[in-house]
């Protein structure tokens, strides 16, 4: 059951003159704390569009300890000290809708990882444009997706990520090839494993787009040439593979226009890997995994957007636990006109449970339409077939039933219905 638990931001981030931010994606350091890293801030509140606020600055982080998270986070201390600072080295240039190299109008983050050495990792993409015609999801463009390093013990300072193999400056995920997939994108390791998944998608919540997954050894993050690419090679048969295509993992539940993945957060959660993110006009979903490739579970819908028009960006504490999570959530509300005033800006948080069903169904009419991903798969370098069931090929009656059993138990059916009835209307 969804639980509003209480404000994130406003006074609760004005002790570091951020009052006004957004995001919120929480990294687990080795220290046992975490950090949680935001987007464009302001002293004030952003008027119209981003970057018009003062004292704007992106990204900031946070730092945080307390473990009774579900009385409500707590934050400690920023990263800067009283006042929290722009974490990375990058001048702004350009404008809105014009950035410019080399570092474009703004950076965005996009996740942070404390490897098992001591170093931070921490990725951002930078804004080509706002404009909202400048991709095929209507929101934004970027020039890259860039890896900062910090080697200090609490990543108070950052610098940027050398390419070893390349131009011995900047590592980025160029706007460009497979790379283009992971403008945003979240990071994870596994436990057992040395590699550092990284799961992504382009630019902009491209519309019909999908979620797309690399990794790569820890100890060689700044070597191109060791990146590992899943895909499949093959109608249900997936394999990584060294400078391959990657196949999207997952998709939007449905097509066309206002159908898209947004901003993406995973999480490794009592075991099980955790994504969370909006799926288009269903509203913030979470999917699990028993491994990072899949299988993974339906979407689970946690907020409708029917209730919520204006939630993004949902990510898991790495505090929480599957029958008992917490999640952050953002929302950018405004007057509904042109260019209209802020009503609201900031990030809050929300109880949630993640457990979830794959859906596997012994009707020979359903497991063909939606291929019968079977509950007890759980390598799927051994498994051929969907790593996911396909439900957008069910009718309508059944998609809702089948959504319904899922979602969150405060989320009515009727409420459901609808966003089904809406989604169908989208893809035709």
């Amino acid at each position: 059951m969804a639980r509003f638990v209480k404000l994130l931001t406003y006074d609760e981030t004005a002790p570091f003159q951020m009052p006004s931010t957004d995001l919120g994606y929480v990294a687990q350091t080795n220290h046992g704390y975490t950090i949680t890293l935001f987007g464009d801030t302001f002293d004030d509140g952003p008027d119209g569009h981003l970057g018009q606020g003062n004292g704007w600055r992106s990204p900031v982080g946070l730092r945080q300890s307390n473990p009774d998270i579900e009385n409500g986070i707590r934050w400690d201390n920023a990263i800067g000290g009283a006042r929290a600072k722009k974490m990375i080295p990058y001048e702004s240039r350009g404008g809105i809708f014009s950035g410019e190299l080399p570092d474009g109008f703004t950076n965005i983050p996009n996740d942070l990882i404390h490897l098992p050495d001591g170093r931070y990792i921490m990725t951002t993409f930078a804004i080509r444009s706002w404009a909202h015609d400048a991709t095929d999801g209507n929101s934004w463009a970027t020039f890259h997706s860039r890896m900062w390093t910090s080697t200090e013990t609490h990543a108070e300072h950052w610098g940027r990520t050398w390419d070893v193999e390349g131009n011995h400056e900047n590592f980025d995920f160029p706007n460009w090839g497979e790379w283009s997939h992971f403008q945003n994108n979240t990071m994870i390791m596994f436990p057992g494993e040395p590699w550092v998944y990284i799961y992504g998608t382009n630019e902009g919540r491209w519309q019909d787009g999908g979620i797309h997954l690399m990794r790569v050894d820890w100890r060689t993050m700044w070597n191109r040439s060791t990146y590992e690419f899943w895909g499949e090679y093959a109608p249900g048969v997936w394999e990584w593979r060294r400078f391959g295509h990657t196949t999207p993992i997952l998709r939007p539940t449905f097509s066309g226009p206002g159908q898209y993945i947004g901003e993406i957060s995973a999480q490794v959660i009592d075991g099980r890997v955790v994504l969370s993110y909006v799926d288009g006009s269903i509203g913030a979903i979470t999917r699990t995994s028993p491994r990072p490739e899949g299988i993974w579970t339906l979407p689970k819908m946690q907020i409708s957007r029917d209730f919520k028009p204006t939630l993004y960006a949902p990510c898991i504490h790495p505090y929480s636990r599957l029958g008992r999570a917490q999640m952050l959530l953002s929302e950018w509300d405004r007057e509904w006109q042109p260019d209209g005033p802020t009503t609201y800006y900031g990030t809050k948080q929300w109880e949630v449970d993640l457990n979830g069903i794959i859906f596997s169904t012994s009707n020979p009419r359903l497991a063909e339409e939606t291929g019968n991903v079977a509950e007890g798969v759980v390598n799927p370098e051994g498994h051929t077939g969907e790593l996911t069931p396909r439900i957008d090929k069910l009718s309508t009656p059944d998609l809702v039933a089948v959504l319904a059993d899922n979602a969150d138990d405060d989320i009515d059916r009727s409420d459901i219905a609808e966003v089904v009835e809406k989604g169908r209307a989208a893809s035709k």
